[in-house]
């Protein structure tokens, strides 16, 4: 693997999480190949253990891989967590106003049919 590190590597008791770049192509197709699979699409995070790559994602759609003769359960949860802030930063980089709106209602006991979604209306916050 290259010795790049990217601003957004995390390093711990020797596992490091990295975006991979064309110069971990040969890594990312070589751990394809273990997982059966075909490298996923879009910017890549990867994570190490001693230079090693065993796990990857794609930070774009969250399809992953990883090497089957190595226990990359925990690896795998890290990447995905991992890629998931990343997704979060960029949407809200891209979206700074927007907020999810809530996908459950909750209502008071005896309250009319409608009531919830009048209180929690975008327009009364």
């Amino acid at each position: 693997m290259s010795g790049n590190h990217s601003p957004t590597a995390t390093q711990t008791d020797g596992i490091s999480i990295r975006r991979l770049g064309g110069n971990d192509m040969t890594e990312v197709e070589r751990l394809a190949q273990l997982d059966s699979r075909r490298p996923p699409e879009g910017a890549l995070l990867g994570v190490e253990i001693e230079g090693r790559l065993l796990a990857a994602i794609s930070v774009t759609t969250g399809e992953s891989m990883a090497d089957p003769f190595s226990r990359t359960g925990e690896l795998r949860a890290l990447l995905e967590l991992r890629a998931a802030q990343l997704r979060r930063r960029e949407n809200r980089r891209g979206h700074p106003l927007h907020l999810p709106r809530p996908k459950a209602r909750a209502t008071l006991a005896g309250s009319p049919p409608g009531a919830a979604r009048w209180w929690l209306s975008a327009d009364r916050l």
